[in-house]
């Protein structure tokens, strides 16, 4: 056999995908980072494809498949278990004059990509797109040292492991049983020149029944930071790497998301005030999977256990019976205010900080004539539909109209806002940013802002 390496670029170019499930969702994660004018259809879709759609990065048709569909596309990809179906869309692809691509159809495809590092049957394909045929060769040649020769052993051992589990009908493609079970345990014996990739593979044989049931998988409750992928911690990221699910939150930064391999299942589950997915809700998406043998990785916005409920996410996990660990984030109560160069707690002007919730500024839960009466710098976070209410409480306990407040909005991302004004004006006008939005309340923020923040002119009175 003779492998080649195509570098097809689709900028610009209508690029169809027929199915809207998982398949299909892998396939569009694929592809929506070569520029391609993506059209999903399928009667079903996923919720990630739903959050793409919504997000204008892809067009998504929620209904059965027409041959109309098909026209003007360059590339069209089937991604459905129908096979009468794939056949009829493949004619229609090809009388439209577009190339197919079918999921786990080798008779079906008129295009595949195959690679430039052999390793027994397995192939990796590197390419610059065309930039540099030096850093290309570059980058296979490292690749080449660092990827273990007896690699393609371990390939061939899973290629008989998966013939004779199907001789006996006892084949299902599990991921997550296969990476823990088979290929992790031989790639290990591999690097450490110790075991028999023989007996790994009559390992995973012989247990084949309980390896279908075992539950490996685990929940990783991860911060994401005030806004910026770049603010996530080095922990955080690397969980995301590893993920086989991803649940995220609204305002998690998307490029975030890009961290997660291509063949991980993202789940949106944005909430915002009164709506969006319950807490219940997402509690019965962690257990599933993580009994189903899947790294999971709840991505949330900021820090966990900062008004993010990650709290009550671990309890749900461990009456599960869930393994799972937190991951801390870099909590916007602090990072706001510093990037709007305002200090929480300053020599002189402020000892301490007071976190509260703008949701429950409404409430009785907190004691405001305390609040008014400290000289705590007070943070308030979820701010922006009610900061006029915050400012109302604090100046019927007892503050001035004059005091100093700021909002902050979007910190951290390259849209970030942020003002200074006063209570008075705040009880008046409220918040001149929508969410996400953090407000802080003290003597700090009147002090000249820390140089090298980006915090712009006051709100004129």
């Amino acid at each position: 056999m003779t492998a080649m390496l195509w570098s097809w670029r689709l900028g610009g170019e209508r690029v169809v995908v027929v199915g809207a499930g998982t398949i299909a969702e892998q396939k569009v994660e694929l592809l929506r980072t070569v520029g391609a004018d993506l059209v999903v259809i399928g009667p079903e879709s996923t919720p990630r494809l739903r959050d793409l759609a919504a997000g204008g990065v892809i067009a998504l048709v929620e209904r059965r498949v027409r041959r109309r569909v098909v026209r003007g596309a360059r590339l069209v990809v089937i991604a459905t278990d129908d096979r009468p179906l794939n056949v009829r869309v493949r004619g229609w692809a090809h009388r439209a004059g577009a190339v197919v691509n079918a999921v786990d159809d080798p008779d079906l495809c008129d295009v595949t990509v195959p690679a430039m590092i052999r390793r027994g049957p397995a192939l990796i394909g590197v390419s610059t797109d065309g930039a540099s045929p030096a850093a290309a060769r570059f980058v296979r040649e490292e690749l080449e040292r660092s990827l273990p020769g007896d690699v393609g052993r371990l390939v061939q051992q899973a290629a008989h492991a998966r013939r004779e589990l199907r001789e006996t009908g006892r084949y299902r493609y599990d991921y997550p049983a296969w990476r823990d079970h088979f290929f992790a345990p031989g790639l290990a014996s591999i690097r450490r020149r110790t075991g028999s990739l023989d007996e790994v593979r009559r390992r995973v044989l012989a247990g084949c029944d309980a390896l279908a049931d075992s539950h490996d998988g685990r929940v990783v409750i991860v911060g994401a930071g005030p806004g910026g992928a770049d603010l996530i911690t080095v922990r955080g990221a690397r969980a995301l790497e590893s993920a086989d699910v991803v649940v995220y939150d609204r305002l998690v930064d998307p490029e975030l998301l890009d961290l997660a391999p291509s063949s991980a299942i993202r789940i949106p589950v944005g909430k915002s005030k009164g709506s969006g997915t319950s807490q219940e809700e997402i509690h019965r998406l962690l257990v599933p999977h993580a009994c189903a043998g899947d790294r999971v990785v709840r991505l949330k916005g900021v820090a966990p256990f900062v008004f993010g409920r990650g709290a009550e996410e671990c309890e749900a996990l461990a009456e599960a019976g869930i393994d799972h660990e937190v991951v801390p984030g870099v909590t916007s109560s602090i990072a706001a205010a510093e990037l709007a160069g305002i200090p929480v707690t300053r020599r002189g002007t402020s000892a301490s900080f007071t976190v509260l919730s703008g949701h429950r500024a409404d409430d009785d839960e907190y004691d405001w004539s305390a609040l008014a009466g400290s000289a705590s710098t007070l943070v308030v976070m979820m701010a922006s539909s009610t900061a006029r209410i915050v400012a109302g409480r604090l100046l019927d306990a007892g503050c001035g109209p004059d005091d100093a407040a700021a909002f902050v909005h979007a910190a951290g991302r390259p849209d970030m806002r942020s003002v200074t004004t006063s209570l008075g004006a705040i009880a008046t006008a409220g918040c001149p940013f929508p969410a996400p939005t953090v407000m802080i309340v003290g003597d700090v923020v009147a002090a000249p802002p820390v140089p090298g923040s980006t915090r712009s002119a006051p709100i004129p009175a």
